[in-house]
């Protein structure tokens, strides 16, 4: 889920089903299932008993601009699959890939079917109007949760949701505790791209008017500066199908806002059908030309797009508007395409989701192999355009500075220290620290930072002289700000020998494994493990050996190229040599 800043946080959701203690560990390389070779992890920070699940949401912060990160989730029980999920982007001259729709309610193969799809198209996240059950049911959501799954990439990508509330769920907790959205009535805002677009997800089951409408009005006055502004919710103004209600209070009080504040997109769902519509505004005027059911076409109006057909019951769209620009009844999506001019609106027909082909990050913007798209005029898509570009200020970028892939390397009596950092800010200096304890710390050296960076790398090295007993060291590098204020942590964990001289074992990587040499005067177990330069194990093999001269191969495929350090256990004693990888 997307409940914060969209290129820096993630939320990542999962029902607690046996064990204790779980914990995410995520890295932006993957590693497999191999927790331990994750550099990050956190905690859950949210849990809550609800429809009979005990769920849990970690949400995960300090993260990088349109980066692809890999996670896995441990607990006492076992480790998850491992998963994928890719950050938004930063930048207002990006394009955002959009799924939107809502309502899969009853029919579980066109449920399954729209959730393919996404899996299939691969959009930057999904707008989810409301109405994911029938009866709320305990039951129910386990089915749906099940299904969801079907929206993963065959290569584990997940892909971010933002849920609205509708008729069929009983309370916002459904949603809330679900979803973890940020807001207990579920309403709230989110921005995208640093200002390309930001999406306002309403509570049509919540009054439109008090506390939510005083809000969406102070909102759209500020966000003015944004490119665009869209609206998710779940019932629509002026539904398509003559059973649905019409909804007089949100034309009185939201639609108004949406043309005073030019809100150019609305997704709408509830009636179990199709529909895209012309440009329109809230009119009160019967004698004004164009009238209809309250709104007049405008080119400075929203589009209304909608209405469900996610897997609910199809109902027949012979309620249309003159102001309406296509109708049907079938199971669909919305699919948008956004940059700073255009809005492209396609709807995906959902049924033959199974012969979809799969996009890839380098290729979202493209069409799968056998999508079948609804075409209005004879076109595959509608253009909106950017009526106020003029009014655009890109937002203040939210990029946070961070020191990745740092190592250590002993060799001499010496501590080579090496990191990189990224999103590097103005007049930071880097201080270095030791410590035995990680208690108590001793800095050793400061370092002057080469200046911003943008995504660049800038590479830094520090060699410690500090005379050291064998044992174990801590270094801890800090970012420092022009106020003196430490910002960016990281540590890297040091094994030292004094003066003690490693034999070297070299293997490489291409010939797949390299052979450990062993003499041992009595049938003994032994165990083997390699280490890497953060003191993180990467093979570790525990077996009973026979007496005499021999070799032990160690599978290598997975490692990469550097320096290791093996240590082997044997008749009570310690082995330890250096390793050395290569190509």
């Amino acid at each position: 889920m997307i409940r914060d800043e969209p290129s820096t946080t993630i939320t990542i959701g999962w029902e607690q089903i046996t064990g204790d203690n779980p914990i995410v560990y995520y890295s932006t390389s993957d590693y497999g299932q191999n927790h331990r070779n994750y550099p990050n992890q956190i905690h859950p920070q949210r849990t809550v008993h609800a429809k009979d699940m005990h769920n849990h949401f970690a949400r995960l912060s300090r993260l990088r601009p349109n980066t692809v990160y890999y996670f896995v989730i441990k607990d006492s029980d076992g480790i998850s699959k491992r998963y994928s999920f890719k950050t938004l982007p930063d930048e207002h001259q990006s394009r955002l890939s959009i799924i939107g729709g809502g309502d899969s309610r009853n029919h579980k193969t066109a449920r399954q079917n729209a959730n393919k799809t996404v899996a299939r198209c691969r959009p930057h996240f999904v707008l989810f109007a409301g109405d994911m059950t029938g009866g709320d049911s305990s039951r129910e959501w386990k089915e749906w949760l099940d299904d969801w799954q079907m929206t993963i990439g065959q290569d584990g990508r997940m892909t971010a949701v933002l849920a609205a509330r509708g008729n069929h769920e009983k309370s916002d907790a459904s949603i809330v505790d679900m979803f973890d959205v940020p807001h207990e009535m579920v309403y709230y805002g989110l921005t995208f791209a640093r200002g390309l677009m930001r999406v306002y997800t309403l509570n049509s089951m919540q009054s439109s008017s008090s506390s939510q409408l005083a809000w969406l009005g102070a909102d759209l006055e500020e966000s003015q500066n944004i490119a665009w502004r869209m609206a998710q919710y779940h019932h629509p103004i002026r539904p398509h199908n003559s059973r649905k209600h019409e909804q007089e209070y949100i034309r009185t009080h939201w639609g108004k806002l949406f043309h005073k504040y030019s809100v150019q997109l609305a997704l709408e769902c509830d009636s179990h059908l199709s529909k895209i519509t012309w440009p329109v505004r809230v009119s009160t005027d019967r004698s004004e030309p164009g009238y209809d059911e309250g709104f007049v076409q405008d080119p400075t109006g929203t589009v209304f797009v909608g209405e469900g057909g996610w897997g609910a019951p199809l109902r027949d769209a012979d309620d249309t508007k003159s102001w309406t620009r296509a109708s049907g009844a079938f199971n669909q999506v919305k699919w948008f395409f956004v940059d700073l001019n255009t809005v492209e609106i396609r709807t995906i027909k959902t049924e033959n989701a199974n012969s979809l082909t799969y996009l890839s990050d380098d290729n979202r913007f493209y069409m799968p192999k056998n999508i079948d798209l609804w075409k209005i005029d004879g076109a595959d898509f509608i253009t909106l355009y950017n009526q106020n570009k003029a009014n655009f200020v890109p937002e203040k970028a939210q990029i946070i500075m961070e020191i990745a892939s740092s190592s250590a390397r002993f060799a001499n009596n010496e501590v080579t220290l090496k990191w990189k950092s990224i999103y590097e800010i103005d007049r930071v200096k880097f201080k270095v620290q030791i410590s035995t304890n990680k208690v108590f710390w001793k800095t050793v050296g400061i370092l002057k930072g080469d200046g911003p960076s943008a995504n660049k790398q800038r590479n830094y090295e520090y060699t410690d002289r500090t005379e050291k007993r064998g044992g174990k060291y801590y270094y801890r590098i800090a970012a420092i700000d022009d106020a003196g204020k430490e910002f960016v942590q990281e540590y890297i964990e040091v094994r030292t020998l004094g003066s003690e001289t490693l034999d070297l074992i070299e293997g490489s990587i291409n010939a797949g494994q390299f052979q450990v040499p062993l003499t041992l005067t009595e049938p003994t177990k032994v165990i083997i493990e390699l280490f890497d330069t953060k003191r993180r194990p990467v093979f570790v093999r525990e077996f009973d050996a026979i007496a005499g001269e021999q070799n032990f191969p160690l599978n290598i495929k997975h490692l990469e190229k550097g320096f290791y350090l093996l240590e082997i256990s044997c008749n009570g004693r310690l082995i330890k040599r250096s390793v050395k990888i290569t190509n």
